[in-house]
């Protein structure tokens, strides 16, 4: 039987069309049924179906819409529904749908305006599983979670490893020159617990460790934008700040941890994936930041962070096109009117997080705003005078740009991180981004770091 990665159910061709562009943007398998009735008549057809896409923009009561999604969940129990609403409904009507039992929902406006169906869709599918790597598995220990190998050729994730299995060393060798293994991302708990089971002072159990606790922010980062993306939730603002404080708690025990590894950049850029463009790469670029705040004493390390992991979650707001060219890294090919909207950004990115009242401290709101500024004013949104930039948000902006030259899609090989650092230290004075004070902060800092990596191990 056939699997699905998306289906939409909608009789509207612009709501078909918007679905199927971006199921062939991404690979998905994709199907569409015109009404609820031939979607139902035709579920046994297929293995499973990942996400759903249900359209209940027609309908302006909200309790009819809710008993749509209601009946849909009860055909397709272990699929993500996206249910688009109505964009006239109240925030309180949109979360009578969420209660029925939709696992997201999406005014009609946003379908077609903003980029958030790209985020959430990526994260359901492509996103369901999540590397992790093979000398992270103990010898002679025992998995309670199946292992996939993803095939170079068609992408697609072949189960090598059922729960259960007892990891020998000959398993370890065939595999080892793969570097990385998949979990499913409803089996990060048990990844968890088993990879905390085995913990111990050594500097491997601390790589460990520590590339865990990525996984862990990282994880909690896209909780806490998906919760930002629902308008249903509007008013839950007790959700987003327990959301926000779990982040927060990860991202700490994350810098402790960074703090004491050797070559902690090796250790980020080998622990994160995602395409330039997407909000899969803030937890690096946040990582990285905080690393050099330590090291050069510029501002408070975890705010630091935190500005960072938030600074571009405006690219929700994105539109489509925009979002496309940004992933393609061509900003270049933008026209006028995408080109303000990526400008605008950072603005996009603190409304988010003002609207569901994070409780961020001032320094933390004004490096997001400052994230894109430049000391030449080429920068945005406001193209600032030069001496309110803070150094802060210099720091944000140059581990984007680090990021941005290391970026790994999923089945790559990274490239050298310390290489591409060595690279940019010689290069950070003489782009009009950054002031002379920050350079001789952070270039020292930077050569250093690509010194000591001639000692690094080959296990980071």
């Amino acid at each position: 039987m056939r699997s699905l990665d998306l289906a939409t159910i909608s009789g509207n061709a612009k709501f078909v069309k918007r679905a199927k562009t971006l199921a062939d943007t991404f690979s998905f398998e994709f199907e569409s049924f015109d009404s609820s009735d031939s979607f139902f008549e035709k579920t046994e057809n297929y293995k499973s179906i990942t996400c759903i896409i249900l359209d209940c923009a027609e309908i302006e009561k909200p309790n009819e819409a809710a008993g749509m999604v209601q009946v849909a969940c009860q055909v397709a129990a272990d699929s993500y529904i996206i249910a688009v609403v109505n964009s006239k409904l109240k925030p309180e009507d949109a979360r009578i749908v969420k209660t029925s039992g939709a696992s997201l929902v999406l005014m009609e406006n946003e379908l077609f305006t903003t980029s958030k169906l790209e985020f959430v869709t990526t994260q359901v599918i492509r996103s369901s599983y999540i590397p992790v790597k093979i000398y992270d598995l103990y010898p002679d220990s025992e998995t309670s979670f199946p292992l996939f190998y993803m095939m170079p050729a068609n992408k697609r994730f072949l189960k090598i490893a059922k729960p259960g299995m007892q990891v020998s060393p000959t398993f370890l060798q065939k595999f080892s020159e793969m570097g990385e293994l998949y979990i499913k991302r409803q089996d990060f708990k048990q990844w968890v617990e088993y990879s905390r089971s085995y913990d111990s002072a050594d500097e491997a159990s601390a790589l460990r460790r520590c590339r865990l606790q990525f996984l862990q922010m990282s994880q909690s980062f896209l909780e806490l934008t998906l919760m930002v993306s629902d308008q249903s939730s509007s008013s839950s603002f007790a959700l987003g700040k327990e959301l926000y404080g779990t982040c927060e708690a990860f991202a700490k025990e994350l810098l402790n941890t960074l703090h004491v590894v050797k070559n902690p950049f090796e250790v980020i850029n080998s622990s994160s994936i995602g395409d330039f463009g997407s909000l899969e790469r803030a937890p690096a670029i946040a990582s990285y930041a905080a690393v050099l705040s330590q090291n050069t004493a510029i501002g408070k390390p975890l705010e630091v962070m935190i500005a960072a992991l938030l600074s571009d979650i405006g690219y929700l707001d994105l539109s489509p096109s925009a979002s496309a060219k940004l992933r393609a890294n061509a900003i270049q090919n933008m026209n006028a009117e995408e080109l303000m909207e990526y400008q605008k950004h950072p603005i996009y990115s603190l409304n988010q997080c003002l609207s569901r009242k994070l409780p961020l401290t001032e320094p933390v709101k004004m490096m997001i705003l400052q994230s894109h500024e430049r000391m030449d004013q080429k920068g945005f949104p406001h193209r600032i005078n030069p001496e309110k930039i803070l150094e802060e948000a210099m720091l944000v902006r140059l581990c984007w740009e680090l990021d941005s030259r290391t970026q790994v899609r999923l089945g790559e090989s990274h490239p050298d991180i310390y290489k591409i650092i060595e690279e940019l230290s010689a290069t950070v004075g003489d782009t009009g981004s950054y002031s002379i004070g920050f350079t001789v902060k952070t270039s020292p800092v930077l050569k250093a770091m690509r010194f000591h990596s001639e000692n690094q191990s080959p296990h980071q």
